[in-house]
């Protein structure tokens, strides 16, 4: 019984010390220093393909794989992201902005905090918890732990791909936008989809999709053009998605 007892100890143990193992390789804690190169790839925090967040010597956090530089209080930097003050779970689309925004201005408030980051081109999320962050013209650097967050239950088939539980249709981003912008929806079954551009009459002004499609994250690209190929006006347009039984329908803003 004795003997027993141990090698269940030890057996527990080492199942506690794999989960630990596990749940740390979701988390990622990220610092640029003061004065470093930005240029360097060890100084981004290449999250994907298409986000890689640093910084200045002085100035606010930028996407060095979309923009050259932080675009300024009235831009959107870092280009690619969303931003809300809570936790991801507490979080919804209406919470989401731009990181300057987001601190109004007083990013070393954030410090201490857990923020929610949102990557609409690749349905990510992650609570990001700031724990260091210099002032204007002290170097740019800054550090803090990335989580990634399963915002809902995935459905992993054979081949190992991974296909969402539930029918959606997500804000498109950029919005506003001028001239393009990209609307996604995922689907968690082969659907016969329908995705149109309306405008705030009700009349159709462009199908972007009309055709069977496989299970999984889509998104289409919508370049403000009619069905004729000719730009549309600025203004306010609905896009609305048919999948199977499920249709929704949202807003977007097109800028000239």
């Amino acid at each position: 019984m004795k003997i027993y007892s141990n090698n269940l100890f030890i057996m527990m143990y080492y199942f506690l010390l794999i989960s630990a193992s596990v749940l740390n390789a979701d988390s990622v804690v990220f610092t640029k220093a003061d004065w470093a190169d930005w240029t360097l790839q060890e100084n981004q925090d290449r999250i994907t393909d298409n986000v890689w967040i640093t910084r200045k010597d002085n100035q606010s956090l930028f996407n060095i794989a979309q923009e050259d530089g932080y675009s300024g209080n009235s831009g959107s930097s870092p280009v690619g992201t969303l931003w809300a003050y809570t936790i991801t779970t507490a979080a919804d689309l209406a919470s989401y902005t731009s990181f300057v925004t987001m601190h109004g201005g007083s990013p070393q408030s954030l410090i201490g905090d857990t923020l929610s980051l949102y990557l609409p081109q690749d349905s990510l999320y992650f609570d990001v918890t700031f724990l260091s962050y210099s002032g204007s013209n002290s170097g740019g650097g800054f550090s803090y732990r990335r989580t990634a967050v399963t915002t809902s239950v995935d459905i992993i088939t054979d081949d190992g791909s991974v296909l969402p539980d539930e029918y959606a249709l997500h804000q498109n981003y950029p919005n506003p936008f001028n001239p393009v912008t990209t609307l996604r929806y995922n689907l968690p079954e082969n659907s016969l989809v329908n995705v149109t551009i309306y405008d705030m009459l009700g009349r159709q002004v462009k199908t972007l999709i009309n055709q069977t499609q496989d299970a999984g994250y889509r998104s289409v690209i919508w370049d403000a053009t009619n069905d004729h190929g000719k730009p549309l006006s600025a203004g306010i347009y609905l896009y609305q998605i048919e999948a199977g039984e499920y249709i929704s329908t949202k807003k977007m803003v097109l800028l000239k």
